[in-house]
């Protein structure tokens, strides 16, 4: 009976082995796959967001330079008069002691027959 069982054993080991190499063959195809798909991606064209970065800031950093030889020029700034400026620091603090502002309130009511 012991060549039936070691001829069982041999043929059960050799279609293990089948599985395992289509596994690695899937596997390989797979990953493969994936590198060609991340080369593909690498090569397309640049979006407009892209074609656009910076420039934004740079447009903002220009707006915001008015007078660039402001700080040689000694005279005072012009703004507000000092009573005028004191009633807008007022009216701003006044803005952050009204009433609380209410969150969200949810009511759940049951229909009574």
């Amino acid at each position: 009976m012991e060549p039936c069982i070691a001829r069982i054993e041999v043929q059960m080991e050799t279609a293990n082995r089948k599985p395992e190499t289509a596994n690695r063959i899937i596997r390989g195809l797979l990953c493969l796959g994936a590198v060609a798909l991340l080369g593909l991606v690498s090569c397309a064209a640049p979006t407009t967001i892209e074609q656009d970065y910076g420039r934004s800031v740079r447009n903002n950093q220009a707006q915001q330079v008015v007078n660039p030889r402001a700080a040689l020029d000694p005279s005072p700034a012009v703004g507000l008069s000092p009573t005028a400026a004191a009633y807008q620091m007022e009216r701003y603090n006044k803005s952050f002691k009204g009433e609380e502002k209410k969150g969200l309130e949810m009511k759940l009511t049951t229909p009574t027959y």
